[in-house]
């Protein structure tokens, strides 16, 4: 226990926090870009979508077991912040990317490891 010879020091090591950035360009794709690894140590994650047009592109982010959809108008981006997520995709709801649509997405995650 910690403390328990009352020096309230060194028995539990304090976690470090990691932050990876990932970043890639899109063009006509229907594909997850980003999926966690089987031993799941994000803590969180922020997605952002830019879309370079002509039509809407959608991404979506699994997180807690919850696929969120996003719908990103031309010449703008959005984006979004989850808490343990497993998976990033860029899409449209009809499985496709507009035809000639181009962009970028990016990922910060967070992770989180103990000494």
């Amino acid at each position: 226990m910690c403390g328990s010879k009352g020096n309230d020091c060194c028995c539990c090591p304090n976690a470090m926090i990691f932050q990876e950035e990932l970043c890639g360009n899109f063009a006509a794709i229907d594909a997850a870009v980003w999926t966690a690894p089987t031993v799941n140590d994000y803590i969180q994650g922020t997605f952002e979508v830019f879309n370079a047009g002509p039509g809407t592109v959608d991404f979506s982010v699994t997180s807690n077991g919850v696929l969120n959809l996003f719908h990103v108008p031309p010449e703008n981006s959005i984006a979004v912040s989850f808490n343990n997520p497993t998976r990033f995709a860029v899409q449209t709801i009809f499985g496709e990317v507009y035809n000639g649509s181009t962009g970028k997405w990016c990922i910060t995650l967070y992770k989180r490891i103990f000494e």
